[in-house]
């Protein structure tokens, strides 16, 4: 009897290694496996990323490395491998380059693991309730978060904060990323849990305390239905009494606006004419949210309201233009290598820079029918790639006053462009590593480690997130009203 249940013990216990290795969370790998994916995310960044040393050394980063590989020495999860080498990351910083869960953990992210149903708004070192994802509400409307299962507002950001890869010294697009994606965040960098302790305070000072239960994503979206219409990506608003156009514009990613089956030419060209039958003499462009690989979006966004020549960029630059050794467990990019050839002088410093000749550093021409009113130029954290690229021009040119916040975007340069996505062999983790860097046109004023900042900084005000308000929206309207 003693050796069947014996039998009967190590069988469950097997049995449940077994389960814990089929579930993709507590999954773990060795060392040596690790340290092999370790070997192709370094290999990826020194042969592909076109500016891994704007904020280290090499020797610097070379370091930082060989530390990592000597402290993996017992078998981890991947998500325990992801925030080892986060130092890394964060010395490139550049915030494009980054390393994700396996697809496997993602998949699990996305559709089975319980989560906190609620969304947030970052307003200084402040958590505030943006939206419960659930059918019926149970907080205070944007009440403050004071704590969550013990831990303090305060703290919650800062482990949030710096489980992210910033770009060099810039927290706008840290915020903006919390807000965005807050469930998994918390679920991934804080703790995993059921249900939600959340002591918090209300407009008029009232402090109290709620519990909340977990739900997956799937069952979020299932019980929660979002305010309002589902508006279309780039979108026209016209305030006949001031004269003034609002154009909102959330993506400029191509797939995006194919997607939405909006032609940026024509929809343009269908603004121009609304703006002058309109009489219009102000015109607010907000990408707030809004990024995109393609610059030539940004150059057609440009030309509407550009009034000389002008170009997006000074330079661009690949590291070498050589399929790094790790390309065999990318996504297959052969376009992009295949045509690097003859576009880009011979290395030097680490990169190649492309021609000066070539057709994307020529001056572009303003459309003929250009408007010519007064421009406002809306962003956030969240502006990055094209969309940054047509702010910063817009504001250095002196076409448009900047309005909003800091930009996602580094001022000086940023990397973008079409993304490396190596899936690692031995863990399944997926590095993203951008294969361009670009070189704004215009002087960059403010630090070269940060965005592009605004002439007028206009944060969101808790009391406006209470009665449901956009506070820059509201403030810039009421500044047109005033000055017709």
């Amino acid at each position: 009897m003693m050796m069947k249940a014996g039998l009967m013990v190590g069988s469950v216990l097997v049995t449940m290694a077994v389960a814990a290795q089929d579930d993709p969370l507590t999954k773990v790998y060795s060392p040596e496996e690790l340290r092999e994916d370790l070997a192709v995310v370094r290999q990826t960044v020194e042969q592909a990323h076109p500016d891994p040393y704007r904020y280290t050394t090499k020797a610097e980063l070379d370091q930082l490395f060989d530390a990592i590989g000597r402290s993996i020495t017992v078998p981890i999860t991947a998500e325990a491998f992801i925030a080892t080498l986060r130092p890394a990351f964060r010395s490139i910083g550049d915030a494009g380059t980054e390393l994700l869960p396996p697809k496997a953990v993602q998949q699990v992210y996305d559709h089975a693991e319980p989560m906190m149903p609620v969304t947030v708004a970052v307003i200084g070192d402040r958590l505030y309730l943006n939206e419960e994802l659930k059918g019926f509400r149970s907080l205070p409307t944007a009440c403050e978060l004071l704590s969550i299962n013990g831990r303090t507002a305060a703290q919650v950001l800062a482990i949030l904060r710096n489980s992210q890869v910033p770009e060099g010294a810039d927290t706008s697009l840290l915020d903006r990323r919390i807000e965005r994606n807050f469930p998994e965040l918390y679920r991934r960098h804080v703790e995993r849990a059921d249900k939600f302790s959340i002591r918090f305070r209300t407009a008029d000072g009232m402090e109290g305390e709620h519990e909340l239960f977990a739900m997956t994503k799937d069952e979020m979206h299932q019980s929660y239905r979002p305010k309002g219409y589902d508006l279309q990506p780039w979108r026209l608003e016209e305030f006949p009494p001031v004269r003034a156009a609002w154009l909102t514009l959330s993506t400029l990613e191509p797939a995006d606006l194919e997607a939405a089956r909006i032609v940026p030419e024509k929809f343009l060209s269908n603004v121009l004419d609304a703006l002058k039958k309109g009489k219009a003499s102000t015109l607010v462009i907000d990408v707030r949210g809004a990024s995109g690989h393609d610059l030539g979006i940004a150059e057609q966004v440009f030309s509407i309201i550009g009034l000389q020549p002008f170009r997006v960029v000074k330079s661009m630059s690949i590291r070498s233009g050589r399929m790094p050794d790790s390309y065999r467990y990318a996504t297959p990019y052969p376009e992009f290598f295949a045509s690097v050839g003859g576009m880009y002088m011979a290395e030097a410093e680490g990169r190649r820079v492309l021609k000066p000749d070539d057709p994307r550093l020529q001056p572009v021409q303003a459309h003929g029918k250009a408007f010519e009113g007064k421009v406002y130029v809306v962003g956030d954290g969240l502006t990055t790639g094209a969309a940054a690229a047509f702010a910063m021009m817009a504001k250095r040119t002196g076409r448009a006053r900047a309005v909003g916040e800091e930009l996602g975007a580094n001022a000086a340069s940023f990397c973008g462009g079409r993304i490396l996505e190596v899936t690692l062999p031995r863990s399944g983790s997926v590095l993203h590593v951008p294969l361009m860097r670009y070189v704004p046109e215009g002087h960059c004023e403010g630090p070269v480690d940060r965005g592009e900042l605004p002439h007028y900084k206009v944060p969101q005000r808790a009391g406006d997130l209470a009665r449901g308000k956009d506070t820059v929206r509201e403030a810039l309207l009421n500044l047109i009203t005033e000055m017709q």
